[in-house]
């Protein structure tokens, strides 16, 4: 599956896609930027060979972050899983630091959290950072979600399906906000 908005799409990382991440070779006709795969990319592209190997066949699973304009390759995305049985998913995100500050990372936030929806059986999205990650924190902020501190230094960002309105600027279809 892909998540399209009008500035990123959210391609589904496939087999081949993991193993280029993995290997940090893109698969033919990717484009990828300079300073991709990151860490994160390594995490996405090792999740994404556990739940083939495990046979999942979920969409529920990692995503790169593809920038429009360019078709370039900037970031990752991922499902932590399907939803649990209190219909809750978690998420997790990163740009290339080359992409940061530019609001893809927020607009891929908001489009997870929106398709997360559209499945039927998800009522909840999280996601989780630590205090000191600055960043991570302004996007869970601009993504609508609410924040609440834990222990430790830990941050997290709830969405919930009953309550959450994406902001103006970062809605996945670019529509105005439903009253």
């Amino acid at each position: 599956i892909n998540i399209t908005t009008p500035r990123i799409t959210l391609v589904a990382v496939d087999r081949e896609m993991a193993r280029g991440m993995l290997i940090a070779e893109p698969p033919a006709g990717a484009l990828w930027a300079d300073d991709y795969p990151t860490e994160g990319s390594l995490a996405c592209a090792t999740a994404v060979m556990v739940a083939i190997e495990e046979g999942r066949t979920d969409p529920f699973g990692a995503f790169c972050v593809v920038r429009n304009e360019d078709t370039t390759t900037i970031g990752d995305t991922l499902f932590h899983g399907p939803p649990d049985d209190r219909g809750t998913v978690d998420i997790g995100y990163g740009l290339v630091p080359s992409a940061r500050g530019h609001g893809y990372a927020t607009t891929a936030v908001v489009a997870m959290i929106a398709w997360a929806f559209s499945q039927g059986d998800v009522t909840r999205v999280t996601a989780n950072t630590t205090d000191d990650n600055v960043g991570s924190v302004a996007v869970m902020e601009r993504a609508a979600m609410s924040i609440s501190h834990g222990p430790g230094g830990l941050m997290r960002g709830v969405a919930l399906r009953d309550s959450w309105t994406p902001p103006r600027s970062n809605r996945p279809d670019a529509s105005p906000a439903p009253h």
